[in-house]
């Protein structure tokens, strides 16, 4: 038997594959269903009709209001809930139906919790509380093409109503009387996916969109929330500039009290900050934060724009701000995993928690409070378990405080055991000693590939001891963290057990993995095997074939070779020969075979060596690889060579500058730096790099004044004064980031890097 308390409301077109969902989440309440269709040539009507729907048919007018409306004066419930093919309950169904009959009667629209899914993480989803229940036959309607609005007829009401097919808010008013209800948060929570960039692309919304509010603002061409939701589908399909220009002119034109302007001023302030148009959005939150003091969402972009800025201390300072805007339970009073907190405003999950603590952690790590920085780690891991952000950077800042491998793994599988004890088995947080305590594999899983991704292959390695760990990992995986951890003859059994000639037929290996197998097979004095070979691609066999014969010669006679056989003509002009060599120099130093990346590197300068000039280029882009990856002496004494023979590029000299400035040698590392502007004028990294400089050696020289003149005070405030303005010098992203995997690298020594005598 029905319930004659709520009933469901939908309009659908094409939803074969969304509405079982819908429906199903829905289904153990026997509730009046109406889903009207307009126009669909799939099934979804046969499927609406097994739930035990009525459809509707009608034909779409490129009209959104209109068609939702058909459904609503055969409503036979007290309460409406209209929801859309792409929404489906995750919780709060039942506690809806208690909480709906204790609603005062005063009362006659109600808010829910909407996650919009933007991304496949748990974490990418924006929180929204729109109107979506109300009050059956009380005169309530929808107007608006797209976007559709929820009002009133008779005596009016304003009513604020989030958008159904957009998620943005208008209010409606009637032109005599003015009357504000209230609109408490119902105890039901949706996830909303249809605006995965997946289906974005695949059904074709943001041009459907673009159509119709192009039409609406033919018919009103300064209306500001049909600008606004202009701006939102030019983002949609990528037209940013576009997209900054509706935000500027709705924002313009926008009444400060209309209730979708703070998520306008959040979504404008968002697009700026993509274009890197600091400043701009800079200029807009330092007015519009203080309209809306508790909007979390504000005050972390404002960070972002100052921590770009180099501002890092005023950065860090509205990220903790952030975080003191907390939600309060809703009417109900639940408060149980966030979702049914009640919030004024469109915000972004985490926005208020682990996004800003991560963004606390990683200044503070930066500016060397490393304890400090593995404190917030911890915290944004407590707001969400599973936020990847947090989990490298509590990893990578263990790390630079020097904790052993072991000792990491220990840490992060703390976490995991305390969550377990708390019962919630999909999340990772809490406190252990042992890793042979975690009883859940997917956490263990877990923290093996956090140690994998900060460079820790051996204890990463260690700790796939069992079987379940094993499958879980795949075998690529498993071999790429062998060759890392130079463990390459375990890295070639494994290539050859499950990639080689027995299943051949099988192996459809990606480029990266095939290379790793050569690696192997080269690491351990090998020739590639027929196996191997058989897996290549067809226009790609004979330059494996040609390198291998040709490196397994340079290994033994380094210094007989000559550039002058067809084989190494092949090489030398085939443009695909050069495309894989060059991949596979990368690869070897990704994987920290350095003897090998060397050796083949030797081999392409050699290839090379007719044409001086592209020798030079290769050797270069070999120094830029090892010093991306963190080996920066191995890679100084690279470019030294070069500059000895020829011009260093910008580049180059850059990174000289860079190391020299790291040891603190800051004359030497300012001539490089302007050097370096004198062959690139626009290279800003160079440019912060060298008034870095100049501030380091102007405080020096303050410094050695003040030693000999200890009571000028004077000198002790300018030197006060530059200090301050050499940290917000330093707060500038001029510098090479190097996490965990290239800072073990550069403890790598030049010694042990064979580099052959290029003479000759």
């Amino acid at each position: 038997m029905q319930n004659r308390l709520l009933g469901i409301h939908m309009i659908v077109q094409n939803e074969e594959h969304h509405l079982p969902r819908c429906l199903e989440s829905l289904k153990h309440i026997s509730t009046e269903c109406f889903i009207t269709d307009t126009g669909s040539s799939d099934r979804t009507t046969e499927i609406a009709r097994t739930y035990g729907a009525t459809v509707l048919h009608a034909r779409w007018e490129d009209d959104f209001a209109h068609a939702r409306n058909i459904s609503l004066p055969l409503a036979g419930t007290e309460w409406v809930l209209c929801l859309d093919a792409d929404e489906y309950v995750i919780q709060g169904l039942e506690e809806l139906l208690n909480y709906l009959p204790k609603v005062h009667k005063s009362i006659s629209r109600l808010r829910i919790t909407i996650e919009n899914r933007y991304g496949e993480g748990a974490e990418e989803k924006m929180i929204s509380q729109p109107v979506r229940l109300f009050r059956a036959n009380q005169g309530y309607r929808y107007v608006g093409r797209i976007h559709e609005q929820l009002v009133r007829s008779g005596p009016s009401k304003l009513v604020l109503n989030e958008a159904a097919d957009g998620d943005k808010n208008e209010k409606y008013t009637d032109e005599e009387n003015v009357l504000i209800e209230i609109e408490p948060l119902a105890p039901l929570c949706l996830i909303h996916d249809g605006y995965l960039a997946s289906t974005i692309v695949k059904e074709h919304k943001p041009r459907r969109n673009l159509k119709l509010i192009e039409r609406e603002l033919q018919d009103d061409p300064a209306q500001p929330f049909h600008l606004y939701n202009l701006a939102v589908t030019y983002c949609q399909l990528g037209q940013i500039e576009q997209a900054i220009e509706a935000f500027h002119e709705s924002l313009r034109r926008t009444e400060l009290l209309a209730p979708y302007r703070p998520t306008l001023v959040r979504d404008y302030a968002k697009a700026l900050v993509g274009l890197e148009r600091y400043d701009e959005a800079q200029a807009l939150l330092a007015v519009e934060r203080h309209r809306y003091p508790s909007y979390a969402d504000l005050h972390l972009l404002y960070g972002e724009t100052l921590e770009q800025q180099g501002l890092e201390e005023r950065a860090y300072q509205f990220y903790a701000r952030a975080t003191e805007c907390l939600e309060v339970p809703g009417s109900d009073g639940q408060s149980d995993g966030g979702s049914t907190l009640d919030s004024p405003y469109v915000t972004e999950a985490g926005s208020d928690s682990y996004r800003a603590y991560t963004a606390m952690a990683r200044l503070a790590q930066k500016r060397g409070f490393l304890n400090e920085s593995a404190h917030l780690y911890g915290l944004a891991l407590d707001s969400m378990f599973a936020y990847a952000p947090a989990w490298v950077g509590l990893a990578d800042v263990l790390q630079q405080t020097g904790e052993t491998d072991e000792n990491i793994a220990e840490t992060l599988l703390a976490r995991c055991r305390g969550i377990e004890e708390s019962g919630h088995g999909n999340s990772i947080r809490g406190g252990m000693s042992h890793p042979s305590c975690v009883n859940n594999e997917a956490h263990l899983v877990h923290v093996i590939r956090i140690l994998a991704g900060c460079g820790a292959y051996e204890q990463a390695l260690k700790m796939l001891d069992t079987d379940a760990c094993s499958a879980r990992i795949q075998v690529a995986d498993r071999i790429h963290w062998m060759l890392c951890a130079n463990r390459v003859s375990e890295a070639l059994q494994l290539a050859e057990e499950y990639w080689g000639a027995e299943r051949m037929d099988e192996v459809n290996l990606g480029s990266e993995h095939r290379m790793d197998w050569a690696l192997a097979c080269w690491a351990n004095g090998l020739r590639l095997t027929d196996a191997f070979l058989a897996t290549t691609h067809p226009q790609e066999k004979t330059v494996w074939k040609v390198m291998d014969r040709l490196l397994d010669q340079l290994t033994k006679e380094p210094r007989t070779m000559e550039p002058v056989s067809e084989e190494q003509k092949f090489m030398e002009w085939g443009p695909q020969a050069q495309m894989v060599a060059e991949q596979v120099v990368q690869q070897a130093i990704k994987t920290g075979q350095l003897t090998l990346a060397e050796q083949l590197h030797e081999l392409r300068e050699i290839m090379m060596r007719e044409h001086r000039g592209k020798a030079v280029t290769v050797r270069r882009e070999f120094a830029s690889l090892l010093y991306r990856h963190g080996y920066t002496l191995v890679a100084a004494n690279i470019l030294i060579q070069c500059m000895t023979e020829s011009e260093l590029d910008a580049e180059g000299l850059f990174w000289l500058g860079e190391t020299l400035y790291a040891k603190g040698y800051y004359d030497q590392a300012l001539s490089l730096f302007e050097q370096a502007l004198e062959r690139e004028p626009d290279l800003q990294q160079a440019r912060a790099g060298a008034a870095v400089c100049y501030l380091r050696i102007a405080m020096e020289a303050l410094r050695q004044e003040l030693v000999r003149s200890p009571s000028a005070g004077a000198l002790a405030a300018q030197h006060a004064a530059l200090e301050q303005r050499l940290r917000t010098a330093e707060g500038i992203s001029w510098r090479t980031i190097f996490h965990a995997k290239e800072r073990r690298n550069q403890l790598a020594s030049g010694t042990n890097f064979p580099m052959h005598d290029r003479e000759g």
